[in-house]
């Protein structure tokens, strides 16, 4: 932290000579968290000399999102935080918002056919348990992940520092010059080349990431060792819902103003100095009028891909089309308030969570008992299902009775990840920027505030070059008279 200060300070006195008679007008695209924690960041590092435009064309939050079930508010997007995760920590604390622990749950893996294995309240017996079925292995497994997210941690001192990243490798690179390698090898590979038994990947290591990506051991090795640093202990949420950080980001920041309008184009406009305009055109649900307004910076905090709902159109650039070919994952939480039928599962009694490593055979990929976003329910009768496709009312019965409310949130929730995606670039043209390239790594709360914290640092950087190093910087138009 203290790092952080003293580069801030040094910014600060810098951007009172650079940026003084210009202030620059920059566009956000995408409300979520990365679109949020790029705005702080720019905040910060601008000294506030800057205005921000933030266009959300739906919800402030973005896939971090809340449902309602019998007057209580549930998690329905990402709903888990690491202790770890810097960033996330110092959003609640700067914003005056409360842990919420998660609580004790007794889990169990299930494969279609019968529960492979089960927690017990015992601790002691859970590790005799899970040493009868895996031996020593999940503890190699541990460390080895433990090593993983301790290299993975330099990046914040990389930030701290101010450096700055163009692409996903330069990024992976700083952290560890191995970490790029880890995304063109399937965890499965990786694992089995470590000499992890097929038993321990295809249950414990597929299980992760059923649950927390609903995809299987073929995708690439980061997300992979992301996804299991992400079944450790400790782990907590936002009291009142993790919805609350970027709303709390955005709306609490006097330098953001928030444009509730869908964008559907942005145009390259041709200009005779170093400086970039962007023209961008945007409406309303209300109205379908095209409006428009000139900007320095666009930043793009939403995925590029076709499958996208509001696609954005590129005009005038050398290259139009920054879409990439691959796909999101589409995720289905399925809410219901009842009780849980544990024969179904295999079970004597019921169980807190149930997770699955074969979603083929058992059509969901996770079961769990749900505490409200304000942690004050005690044996909840809610339960969030996770599953790749829609579940039907039968389905629904068949693992549930006595069901008073169903309901289902489909989303677009992460990349559909393999070994051969295509390099992702935070910087798109001259000071057109892409938040969510981060997403192509790992897909959670805290790498899109990693990605927006680059991208910050990126557009400083960029700026600083063009109007700090050149002898004409007092004769730039400053935006607000364009």
């Amino acid at each position: 932290m203290a790092l952080r200060i003293i580069f801030l300070f040094l910014l600060t006195v810098h951007n009172g000579i650079c940026f003084e008679n210009f202030k620059p007008n920059i566009a956000i695209i995408g409300g979520g968290i990365g679109g949020a924690s790029c705005s702080h960041f720019l905040t910060e590092l601008f000294n506030n000399n800057l205005n921000i435009d933030l266009y959300e064309a739906k919800t402030i939050g973005g896939r971090l999102a809340t449902v309602e079930v019998d007057n209580n508010e549930f998690e329905a997007g990402g709903s888990i935080i690491h202790p770890q995760n810097k960033y996330m920590q110092e959003f609640v604390k700067l914003l005056g918002l409360e842990h919420r622990p998660s609580t004790d749950q007794i889990a169990s893996i299930w494969n279609g056919d019968e529960i492979v294995f089960e927690e017990s309240r015992w601790e002691l017996l859970s590790l005799s348990k899970l040493i009868y079925r895996y031996g020593i292995q999940p503890f190699s497994l541990n460390r080895h992940v433990a090593s993983i997210v301790s290299s993975f941690e330099n990046i914040y001192h990389l930030q701290d520092t101010g450096n700055a990243y163009t692409n996903i490798s330069s990024l992976l690179s700083a952290m560890n010059i191995k970490f790029p390698q880890l995304l063109e090898t399937s965890i499965k590979t990786e694992l089995l080349n470590l000499g992890y038994s097929e038993k321990v990947i295809d249950e414990i290591v597929k299980t992760s990431l059923v649950v927390n990506y609903g995809q299987d051991t073929n995708v690439h090795s980061f997300v992979g060792f992301v996804s299991l640093a992400g079944v450790g202990s400790h782990l907590w949420s936002v009291k009142g819902g993790n919805k609350k950080v970027p709303e709390h980001l955005i709306y609490r920041n006097k330098y953001v103003n928030v444009v509730p309008s869908r964008v559907i184009k942005i145009v390259n406009i041709p200009t005779n100095s170093s400086r970039s305009l962007y023209e961008v055109h945007y409406h309303n649900e209300d109205s379908k009028i095209i409006m428009k307004a000139m900007y320095d910076v666009v930043i793009l905090a939403t995925p590029l891909t076709h499958d996208q709902p509001y696609p954005i159109t590129f005009e005038g650039f050398p290259k139009n089309d920054f879409y990439n070919l691959e796909k999101y994952h589409e995720t289905i939480a399925t809410f219901v308030e009842g009780d849980l039928k544990p024969h179904y599962f295999g079970l004597q009694e019921e169980l807190d969570v149930i997770l699955s490593c074969d979603p083929n055979k058992t059509i969901i990929s996770s079961l769990g008992r749900l505490n409200s976003v304000e942690g004050t329910m005690k044996n909840s009768k809610v339960w969030k299902v996770f599953s790749n496709e829609p579940l039907n009312s039968a389905t629904v019965n068949d693992m549930f009775t006595n069901v008073q409310k169903m309901k289902q949130v489909a989303w677009k929730a992460y990349p559909e990840y393999s070994t051969r995606a295509d390099e992702a670039q935070f910087k798109l043209h001259n000071a057109l920027y892409h938040v969510n390239a981060i997403e192509w790594t790992a897909s959670a709360m805290e790498m899109s505030a990693i990605g927006g914290r680059n991208v910050a640092l990126l557009v400083h950087k960029d700026f600083s070059k063009k109007f700090c190093c050149t002898e004409d910087v007092q004769k730039v138009t400053p935006s607000s008279e364009l």
